[in-house]
């Protein structure tokens, strides 16, 4: 019994060392392809690209592709935006109003999984790839559409408005909020932008599941409006209640928790937060060293805090511009109170928590460290793929998919028997799987049984 035991612990441990050494790439042998440009979109799929899907990016062949490749040159011969957003994409060169061109994206989407598009209101339906039609085309399609203000229905008058980020930050009301009374400010980041693209590949994983499920894909729209007013819920339910909302002008102080700001201390400024009762009680004692702090109705609860915030951020900072900053760090961290130091660029870079990992630009042949993914699998980062040089895959791609004919066009134009049109459906495309029961889209159930609206044989 004990040396079955052993045999089973080892491998036990052989096992869980091949999942710490595997990366989990999911989407493996799922097709993406992407009508996109700036940052919402490319930022969606790159984290489908991350995941192991295979991504096909469609650009301009216009000499200049993408206009995000253009936003800076902090990158050699690419930009910061492009390295970060197109990582582990593959660069496909279009000119969508040329019919050859129009058919050949055809061809991909009829191996496709996932559509996603970015372009100004109503222009994809324009060029024959709204949402509508390639979802009655193609039924198991997940489709994304990503706009400034939604759909028609949603949005109203403003759903045909072109919109950028910025534009919706002051529109949603949050530079506002970012700001100082009477100069709204925008947000360090693009931060409609990358909601927007979290948001959207979130979504598309929820539709993968759907089509898995049921063997029919769905369509799925998002705006950048819509993200950032799911951020401004408390904001706006405040405002309703008060009339009010929000204090802003504020800095580095939260609106609805005290203490939760900056202070000043004998070197740089510390920022400290404290959330509950029980966390107050040990700044107080432990910290500050004013139990009698306790007692005083005024800081009796958070809402009472926020209410006399003037008076408790006179107590704190009387102690803290008081003792040397270095014994306010070792109280701080031995009552286990949260604190940060206020960082510029500098800081972030020799952060010791930021994790990097190495990209290749593939249009100058250099490496980059570039920031890790947030999400660790088995306690490491992803591997990172080559951001793409404009049109690397160009010929590559084109090759790969002019010779597959999109079987709805073959039975229309009845030029084909049924034995050929199952053969070309069974075809494999490169990077995906060579057979139903590998993908991981549809069970091998779910393959073999005719689905509403598919071409059977």
């Amino acid at each position: 019994m004990v040396a079955a035991r052993a045999v089973l612990a080892n491998k036990c441990s052989q096992t869980a060392r091949r999942c710490v050494a595997t990366q989990v790439r999911p989407l493996e042998g799922t097709l993406v392809l992407s009508l996109e440009q700036a940052m919402a979109a490319p930022f969606c799929t790159s984290r489908l690209a991350e995941a192991g899907a295979r991504v096909i990016k469609i650009e301009r062949d216009d000499g200049k592709g993408d206009f995000a490749r253009g936003y800076d040159n902090f990158v050699k011969e690419d930009s910061a935006h492009s390295v970060w957003l197109n990582r582990g994409k593959e660069s496909l060169l279009v000119d969508i109003k040329k019919p050859e061109d129009k058919a050949m994206l055809h061809r991909i989407l009829a191996k496709a999984d996932v559509f996603v598009q970015n372009m100004a209101p109503g222009a994809a339906a324009r060029s024959g790839f709204g949402s509508e039609e390639l979802r009655k085309k193609y039924p198991k399609l997940v489709t994304c559409d990503l706009s400034g203000y939604g759909n028609k229905k949603d949005a109203g008058s403003y759903w045909d408005m072109k919109a950028y980020d910025m534009l919706v930050q002051a529109e949603s009301g949050i530079s506002v909020l970012a700001g100082k009374p009477g100069k709204p400010t925008r947000c360090g980041v693009s931060i409609a932008d990358i909601a927007m693209g979290m948001y959207s590949h979130s979504a598309i994983l929820e539709g993968l599941m759907q089509a898995k499920a049921t063997g029919v894909g769905c369509a799925i729209d998002a705006s950048l409006f819509g993200c950032l007013a799911d951020w401004l819920t408390v904001s706006m339910f405040h405002y309703e209640a008060d009339g009010r909302g929000p204090a802003i002008g504020h800095g580095l102080r939260h609106p609805t928790i005290q203490p939760y700001r900056d202070y000043k201390t004998r070197g740089d400024p510390v920022l400290i937060s404290v959330q509950n009762e029980r966390e107050f009680v040990t700044f107080c004692k432990g910290v500050l060293e004013k139990p009698e702090l306790l007692e005083d109705a005024r800081f009796k609860s958070n809402v009472k805090r926020c209410e006399n915030s003037e008076a408790l951020d006179r107590e704190i900072e009387e102690v803290f511009m008081r003792i040397d900053r270095d014994e306010l760090i070792e109280r701080l961290k031995k009552e286990r109170i949260a604190y940060g130091q206020v960082n510029g660029m500098r800081g972030f870079s020799q952060h010791p928590a930021l994790k990097r990992v190495p990209v290749k630009v593939a249009a100058s042949g250099d490496t980059v460290m570039s920031v890790a993914a947030p999400a660790r699998f088995n306690g490491e980062p992803r591997i990172q793929g080559e951001a793409p040089a404009y049109g690397q895959h160009n010929e590559a791609v084109r090759k790969e998919f002019a010779a597959y004919i999109d079987p709805l066009d073959l039975v229309a134009n009845d030029t084909t028997d049924a034995a050929s049109l199952t053969a070309e459906l069974d075809a494999p495309v490169k990077g995906q799987p060579s057979s139903a029961s590998e993908h991981p889209i549809f069970t091998k159930e779910q393959q073999t049984q005719p689905k509403s609206g598919s071409m059977t044989a």
